[in-house]
């Protein structure tokens, strides 16, 4: 019971951090081309005045202050929905056989609407409603000519429902292009303008953005009418997808299990490593002995280049990745709580591009947060020998592991071997030759 209570106690006190930064809270941070380089990783566990975190209550300080710089310097800022209505709309969709979830939302610029796909499950609910699903849905999932669905749900999402998960497909293109228009809902609701950097908010953001307008749409009634539990959110996306994903992780603290996946530099991969050349024994994936990683990894000159408009205004003039004033190590930590989970999901030899080591030293760098937190497990990740995708593979371990954490059921009642899913390939089985930013997180 005591330990309920502490951990009811810290939510709240994490919660309270995480409310939106404002604009003008970072005057007295430097400018990008300012920035003094850092050697190896920032540190995760001190404060900017330098006082070591030790207690949870500096966590909760620790993580405003890293919101603040992700948002001045990297991905800009979350709105305050204080300034939103949102109004929702449910039509059966007969194609899938499934629901057609309208979202609607007004601000003192006008409004905007997206839509997601729902497939529910045809298992009875639990008592609170069905757990989610959201699953971050490329435009090709609708017609490129028409607009209109296509004719079927995503696989992880019609799995999901298989498995008593509601499954919901977000075409976070209607949020906002994947181009530099700065168009879509978003962008109708909080303009960029170019003479304005605190207004300059990145894609990423602006699709995480939409995450939490499907969640305020559950907690405002679409829930109780989808047989829906909102407290029950788990949110997965590949590629600049699953960069968003960890994103949304990170700045919406009622998302219950983050998923990002194949995500690289700009969502989990930390800047300041290369595994381009490196040779890793594959054996324990059914892979070959010694796999050399013949690709470059995604360089910072691309992400401010071509895929600059991902990112807010500021992050394309940081003049190299020694300056960036974070890593994203710190990005995987700020999903840290007692009521929360993260599933880092990659492959490896499919990833040259995305730095799969450097995805799993920020897994194994933000693992002190989790243990400050009182929740040691429930930082996760899981790697797959081939695929830039949550394969149906994950996804049965990731509905393994929920169905352990959020239900009850026992470890040895589910199929798969969840203890592989902490960083197995490079933490057990690659050791030697690791980065040297990994040697206080390898156990003896």
């Amino acid at each position: 019971m005591l330990k309920r209570i502490f951990s009811m106690m810290l939510s709240l006190l994490l919660c309270a951090s995480a409310m939106p930064i404002a604009r003008g809270e970072e005057a007295a941070l430097p400018q990008p081309k300012e920035l003094p380089p850092i050697a190896g990783l920032p540190e995760l566990m001190r404060l900017s005045d330098g006082t070591p975190v030790t207690t949870p209550e500096q966590w909760a300080q620790r993580r405003k202050e890293l919101l603040s710089l992700y948002s001045f310097y990297m991905y800009g800022y979350m709105p305050d929905k204080a300034g939103e209505t949102l109004s929702y709309a449910i039509e059966d969709y007969e194609a899938t056989g499934g629901k057609l979830l309208t979202i609607t939302i007004a601000n003192s610029e006008g409004s905007a609407s997206f839509s997601v796909l729902v497939t529910l499950p045809e298992t009875p609910a639990p008592e609170k409603g069905y757990p989610y699903y959201i699953e971050y849905t490329p435009y090709h999932y609708r017609s490129w000519f028409t607009g209109q669905w296509v004719n079927e749900a995503s696989q992880n999402c019609v799995y999901a429902a298989r498995r008593g998960y509601a499954g919901i497909n977000y075409d976070c293109s209607q949020v906002a292009p994947d181009n530099k228009s700065f168009t879509g809902a978003f962008y109708t609701l909080y303009p960029y303008k170019l003479l304005d950097q605190n207004s300059r908010n990145g894609t990423l953001l602006a699709w995480a953005w939409g995450v939490s307008k499907i969640i305020d749409a559950m907690e405002q009634g679409a829930g109780a009418e989808l047989n829906i539990d909102p407290a029950l959110s788990l949110v997965g996306g590949v590629s600049r997808y699953g960069k968003s994903a960890a994103v949304a992780g990170a700045y919406e603290q009622r998302i219950k299990v983050v998923i990002p996946s194949c995500s690289g530099a700009g969502g989990i991969a930390t800047y300041r490593t290369n595994n381009s050349g490196k040779s890793y024994d594959l054996t324990s994936l059914g892979g070959p002995a010694a796999w050399v990683n013949e690709s470059a990894n995604e360089p910072l000159s691309n992400l401010q280049g071509g895929e600059g408009y991902w990112f807010c205004g500021r992050f394309a003039v940081i003049p190299s990745v020694e300056q960036i004033p974070v890593d994203q190590h710190m990005l995987a930590a700020l999903v840290a709580s007692p009521e929360r989970h993260m599933i880092i999901v990659t492959g490896i030899t499919s990833e040259g591009w995305n730095n799969t080591e450097g995805q799993c030293l920020a897994y194994a760098a933000s693992q002190p947060a989790w243990d400050l937190l009182g929740c040691p497990d429930q930082n996760n990740m899981i790697i797959h020998l081939d695929g830039h995708a949550i394969l149906p593979s994950d996804m049965q371990m990731i509905l393994d592991y929920c169905d352990v954490h959020l239900f009850g059921k026992a470890p040895d009642a589910v199929e798969t071997d969840l203890s592989q899913m902490k960083g197995n390939l490079f933490l057990e089985h690659n050791r030697e030759g690791l980065y040297p930013e990994f040697a206080p997180y390898l156990e003896n």
